[in-house]
């Protein structure tokens, strides 16, 4: 895509409208963060079952999925606002469900588990709006200070993602179902500032989706190779990404005997690397070298951390896990902002909404699918480290594929960034 196409509907971002965005994101995420460390101990006895314990990672997943594309095209046609207050009171109700099923005693363990997965269910329809706060950055700001905006994005993940899963930890080892009254209720929050305090970025050309859910909305996005590439390229990072996360506590309270507590504690510490790196370095780091350096090395990096997991089995030492979980968290800190404004430079403008749909379902279905592959490889034979090593793989081709297009889009000037 040329750089003389328009590339937002304002200017310049409204004021105050990115640090509102940053604190929707930012309670968003921290009340999703702080159920993450409690969801492999939902399943008793996880250590035997370990499909049921990621199968709860992709039964969310799977709702996004079908969400996310759904929610972005909406809020091309009635604007980010109310599509992100949707979303997150939906988010809420699906959290309230959660606490209920897991506060009181039940008869049956099916009926425990049944109540959980219908509030992920619930949960992932709506929760799709980290798609919708992207189109909204991209509405807001220039392509030379995109990829900022998506850091800034990436900060407010990091530092919700810190936060949450160590709140997570502390209130579920009083009760299980705590958290997810708090998430709840950080999710209402969240809705309730969309809707007060959040200023509409897209203006309204009903020109512009004539059939805003007609299966050819999406046409134009894979008419553009590189653009195309970028977000297969996003979708199996994701799905190593998640082969991590959905197998982390399992593995942590394998090795060294993590509860809640523990798991939860190791989540902040990740979310606070994440958070430095997407707060304030990457957007310095760009301004210098550009997106694609960091895009590449990304991937790169989270390979090197993948490893550093691996080799725990063989030599369980804190500082080595510790150092992994760094890597791997600076690795994904580079990685994600970066494509996100790759994703958006080469996107036709009035399709923002459409393309970072397309691009949080496609995260979603990794979602889906990097849990399920995980539970798969999640066994003795190699001391419990199968995610890691596939995680590691997928990793270092997609830093491969990346320098692939990186060439391409040189040598396409009608793309060219």
């Amino acid at each position: 895509m040329s750089d003389s196409l328009p590339t937002q509907d304002n200017g310049s971002a409204p004021r105050g409208a990115l640090g509102i965005i940053f604190l929707i994101v930012f309670v968003d995420l921290m009340g999703f963060g702080i159920i993450i460390p409690l969801l492999p101990f939902y399943v008793h006895m996880p250590q035997n079952r370990p499909f049921q314990v990621t199968l709860l990672f992709s039964v969310y997943s799977i709702c996004q999925f079908i969400g996310a594309p759904v929610l972005g095209v909406m809020s091309d046609r009635w604007g980010r606002k109310p599509v992100l207050a949707f979303s997150q009171f939906g988010s809420a109700i699906g959290y309230v469900l959660l606490g209920l099923a897991t506060q009181f005693p039940w008869h049956h363990e099916s009926t425990l588990l049944t109540l959980v997965y219908i509030s992920r269910i619930i949960d992932g329809f709506t929760g799709g709006n980290i798609s919708t706060a992207q189109a909204y950055v991209s509405d807001v700001t220039t392509h030379e200070n995109r990829a900022k905006g998506m850091g800034l994005l990436g900060a407010a993940f990091g530092i919700g993602f810190s936060a949450g899963p160590f709140l997570g930890g502390v209130l579920g080892s009083i009760h299980v179902s705590i958290p997810a009254y708090v998430a709840g209720g950080f999710s209402f929050a969240a809705a309730v500032l969309t809707l007060m305090r959040l200023p509409e970025s897209r203006k309204h050309k009903p020109a512009d989706v004539e059939v805003w859910l007609h299966p050819s909305r999406f046409k134009p996005v894979f008419s553009r190779p590189i653009l195309t590439q970028l977000l297969l390229i996003s979708f199996c990072l994701m799905a190593a990404f998640v082969m991590m996360e959905s197998t982390i506590g399992l593995y942590l309270n394998k090795l060294f005997g993590w509860n809640e507590r523990g798991v939860g504690w190791y989540f902040a510490f990740i979310g606070v690397i994440i958070a430095i790196v997407q707060g304030g370095l990457i957007g310095r780091l760009v301004k210098a070298a550009g997106d694609w350096p960091w895009a590449i090395l990304g991937p790169v990096l989270v390979a090197v951390g993948m490893l550093g997991y691996l080799s725990t089995a063989w030599l369980a030492l804190l500082s080595i896990l510790m150092l992994a979980g760094a890597i791997n968290a600076i690795g994904r800190s580079f990685q994600q902002p970066t494509v996100s404004s790759l994703i958006s430079k080469f996107s036709d403008p009035r399709d923002q909404g459409v393309v970072f749909g397309l691009y949080q379902g496609l995260g979603s279905l990794a979602r889906v699918i990097g849990p399920i592959v995980a539970g798969a490889v999640y066994r003795p034979m190699l001391r419990y480290t199968g995610p890691f090593l596939v995680s590691a793989l997928i990793a270092l081709l997609m830093g491969i594929w990346m320098i692939a297009v990186r060439r391409q889009a040189r040598t396409a000037p009608v793309e060219t960034a």
